[in-house]
């Protein structure tokens, strides 16, 4: 509807339907429009709503806006974005464009934004509102509510439920909440409204700063540089779009995937940035399962020749054995997982601290001692159950080998839980000590070893026993 409108030029009827439509659906409607559909119904709506619906499209389509903006020369969108927000588009730009957008920007507004450009991603400076109205705490309430309203009327300054108030240093002294403000009587100073509040320095990582919203149930926290000036704020909105991007990517990584697109919605991503995501962790995995290939064609070799000369020949054979493989795998691995997200979770929550490691390490051995025990019992059960099924005439003439093999790989499969939980809990602990990514880590190499190494430690264990019993020199054909 609104696309069509927007090709009749009914600039009146755009204007009422802007007015009578969110801005977020109204960027929906949107999605399928041309830069040159997008670039007209901004020119032709208000300076203010044209900057937030700028602020909802992806960055592909900001660039083809931006490029019709200066060639137009009607830079006024752009002029009217707050700066960080600028900062936040210039990072998603071309170097030409981004060049030409700051040779367009006031010098202060520059400055401000390349401080802000310096932050790492992770750090608060890099997601902090900037321009934002402080209140001195000697002021009177209805000195602090005229300089809100100038401040947000000129330079557009970020509007919030809190206010936050300075010394004549500009040093945090803490907060007021506007209703305090707006109904204040009269001749009342902010330091009589104001109340204390935490901080957030802008070195900080954002996963601390999203703790501390949780603890202090506030809608936004002020930011201070090192020397505890304040520099600007953070919302709430701010911290759970910083928190999904974190979780979308950590969810990534865990499952080998390398996507540098993550804040993208899925189907508007292309096939082959798809692709590129995911095929190089692939290979690298296909590779490594070359181990667990060679340790089964080793085994089996040995396997077929040994087992030929034992008494258990027409009954265990060497398919049986390697039939048990993917099950022994399969459980290493997601026992293996279960730890390193449990530890990767609980570390991210300020859960667990780089103190508390060996506690967690410790306290997964336990569970995996007990997790391997049940299932030690409920794979005994499992396989005489199978064995019952499949070969009822061999297993009730002659029990005693069904038996053995299924005990000899419960047993291993209760070694193998306790490795594989062992490996997913060390890995991330490994990773955070090194101050690599647990995320990365921890997936891709939790699966490849976990693979290798169960099955050395199933065949090992399986055939070391089998021979123990069953010793060459025993041979009997049953």
């Amino acid at each position: 509807m609104l696309i069509d409108i927007i090709n009749n030029k009914n600039i009146n009827e755009i204007r009422t339907y802007i007015n009578n439509t969110p801005i977020a659906d109204v960027a929906y409607e949107l999605e399928n429009a041309s830069a040159s559909q997008i670039f007209f119904l901004l020119r032709v709506i208000g300076t203010e709503d044209a900057a937030e619906l700028f602020s909802y499209f992806e960055p592909d389509i900001q660039q083809k806006i931006v490029e019709k903006i200066l060639e137009s020369d009607n830079t006024e969108i752009l002029n009217i974005l707050q700066t960080d927000e600028l900062a936040d588009l210039l990072e998603e730009m071309p170097a030409l464009i981004a060049k030409r957008i700051l040779e367009i920007t006031p010098k202060e507004k520059r400055n401000i934004i390349n401080v802000i450009l310096n932050y790492k991603d992770d750090e608060v400076g890099s997601i902090a509102a900037v321009d934002i109205v402080l209140l001195k705490d000697t002021s009177y309430c209805k000195n602090g509510l005229n300089k809100i309203k100038r401040l947000y009327e000129k330079k557009n300054a970020e509007l919030s439920h809190y206010f936050f108030v300075v010394n004549e240093n500009r040093k945090l002294v803490g907060g007021a909440l506007l209703e305090d403000i707006v109904f204040a009587e009269e001749g009342t100073k902010i330091n009589e409204v104001m109340f204390p509040v935490a901080s957030v320095k802008t070195t900080d990582k954002i996963e601390y700063a999203s703790q501390v919203f949780a603890e202090h149930d506030m809608s936004s926290i002020p930011v201070v540089d090192k020397n505890d000036f304040v520099v600007g704020m953070i919302t709430s909105d701010d911290i759970i779009d910083a928190i999904n991007e974190a979780a979308t990517e950590d969810i990534y990584k865990m499952a080998a995937i390398s996507d540098k697109e993550s804040e993208k919605e899925y189907l508007k991503k292309s096939n082959w940035s798809i692709v590129k995501s995911r095929v190089f962790w692939l290979i690298l995995l296909l590779i490594g399962s070359t181990l667990s290939q060679l340790i089964i064609e080793k085994f089996t070799g040995v396997a077929e020749k040994a087992l030929s000369l034992t008494a258990i020949s027409a009954i265990i054979t060497t398919a049986v054995i390697t039939g048990m493989v993917p099950v022994i795998s399969g459980s290493a691995g997601n026992a293996g997982s279960q730890s390193a997200t449990t530890i990767m979770r609980a570390y991210a929550l300020g859960e667990i601290e780089k103190s508390d490691f060996k506690k967690a390490i410790w306290k997964e051995f336990n569970v995996s001692v007990v997790t391997g025990s049940i299932l030690f019992a409920v794979n005994f059960a499992r396989l005489l159950i199978y064995f019952l099924s499949t070969s009822y005439n061999s297993l009730t003439a002659h029990p005693a080998p069904f038996i053995i093999i299924s005990l000899v790989s419960s047993l291993s499969l209760f070694i193998v839980i306790i490795f594989s939980k062992f490996l997913g809990t060390i890995i991330p602990i490994i990773a955070i000590k090194l101050k690599r990514d647990p995320a990365v880590m921890s997936a891709p190499l939790l699966s490849t070893m976990t693979d290798a190494i169960s099955t050395l430690i199933f065949f090992g264990i399986t055939l070391a026993v089998l021979l123990l019993i069953y010793p060459p020199s025993t041979a009997v054909i049953i």
